[in-house]
């Protein structure tokens, strides 16, 4: 199984929405590479696989709360609920 692509680190001034760019490939391997619920992480049931990509983000200094909301938008947008309210 190839590894992960990395996540860069955040400009000087990072924003959230830096964050789910930054992100995203490797949202994209763990989903395609592992048999996580895409849809639990989109409301509040965040699985450890995402809480270890969050952390992952935050060892390349990305805040883990940015890292967090941008996993949940990333998995809104994978399941096709973007705009939708969650819990």
């Amino acid at each position: 199984m190839p590894p992960m692509k990395p996540i860069p680190a955040p400009a000087a001034a990072g924003s959230p929405s830096d964050a789910t760019e930054a992100i995203r490939p490797s949202f994209d391997d763990l989903v395609e590479m592992s048999d996580v619920s895409v849809a639990a992480a989109a409301g509040t049931d965040m699985q450890e696989a995402f809480v270890a990509l969050a952390r992952r983000a935050q060892s390349v200094e990305w805040r883990y709360e940015d890292a967090e909301e941008a996993i949940r938008k990333l998995a809104r947008e994978k399941t096709g609920a973007q705009g939708a309210v969650f819990d």
